[in-house]
């Protein structure tokens, strides 16, 4: 856990000196920068986020080899009376429906992280679709602004935690978009306005 915490901060760091060199190069603000580079790191983020596939919902609940019925375990294996084994293959079928329902909430937390900053991210309708039972916990992806004196910082928390793709996720997200200001600094988009805008739409509306 420390040596993933400390490489989130190494890559912050890294991306802060990039984003505050192009603010003193483009001439926008900071915090106009930070946001608008916010809604690219969320909508990486998301992508790069696991989420479980179709078929492999399906094929791992079918192929179980035991399942639990009330207080008792069956093994798929054996015979059992129709009624039973009616009762054992509806539980699987609810199994499959609720586990793709579910599918793509590790992905959904980038998009109710974004809805508490105000930005709006592109995502697939079955993320923005995914739920469980309880909901789909809006309650543990948090996002705030935070300004104090001269400073600003966005700050997001994700407690999606039970997939370790999410902080992988956002590192990824995060030094993705350091390398691409490194790029277009050495290719000169920040010396024509045209292309600054071809390349940072965010910052048009800024």
């Amino acid at each position: 856990m420390a040596k993933k915490s400390q490489s989130i901060n190494v890559v912050t760091s890294d991306f802060s000196r990039a984003m505050r060199e192009m603010s003193r190069i483009t001439g926008f603000s900071f915090a106009d920068i930070i946001r608008a580079e916010t809604k690219s790191i969320l909508e990486a983020a998301a992508k790069k986020t696991a989420a479980a596939q179709v078929k492999l919902i399906e094929q791992n609940a079918k192929e179980r080899p035991f399942r639990w019925l009330g207080n008792k375990l069956y093994y798929m294996e054996n015979r059992y009376p129709d009624a039973l084994w009616a009762a054992l293959q509806l539980q699987i079928k609810n199994s499959i429906k609720a586990s793709k329902a579910a599918r793509g909430l590790a992905k959904k937390s980038w998009m109710q992280i974004a809805e508490k900053l105000g930005i709006e991210i592109s995502i697939p309708n079955y993320v923005a679709k995914a739920t469980t039972k309880g909901g789909d916990y809006p309650a543990n992806a948090k996002g705030s602004e935070k300004q104090e004196g001269n400073a600003f910082h966005i700050e997001i928390s994700n407690y999606r935690t039970y997939t370790t793709t999410v902080a992988d996720a956002l590192r990824a997200a995060m030094r993705g978009r350091t390398n691409f200001f490194k790029k277009n600094l050495r290719l000169g988009v920040f010396q024509k306005t045209s292309e600054l805008a071809a390349k940072y739409p965010g910052l048009k509306a800024t």
